[in-house]
């Protein structure tokens, strides 16, 4: 599978041929080619330029959950760091 991502973001654009091309020529894309056949939000491109592929090797409802459980475990960690410095802006 050939893909498309942002230069900026190293997000996925789009897999569609005509709009990638454009984006490429504006210099605003890279193409990627010979990409695992995976859902787009699990695609980005490493520092190198790479593709990664999130959960690879995980079914999509595997990763689906793995994004859930990474989305909760930050969501526990920013509130318990708020509670941290509201604790030490307290003590002052």
């Amino acid at each position: 599978m050939d893909y498309y991502f942002t230069i900026a973001t190293k997000e996925p654009f789009t897999g569609n041929t005509v709009a990638g091309d454009d984006a490429v020529a504006k210099g605003i894309a890279v193409k990627k080619t010979g990409i695992a056949d995976v859902e787009s939000w699990r695609l980005s491109l490493d520092d190198s330029g790479n593709v990664v592929v999130f959960a690879d090797g995980k079914t999509e409802a595997e990763a689906q959950t793995q994004k859930e459980e990474e989305r909760t475990a930050q969501t526990a960690a920013d509130l318990a760091l708020e509670k941290e410095l509201e604790d030490a802006r307290a003590a002052e």
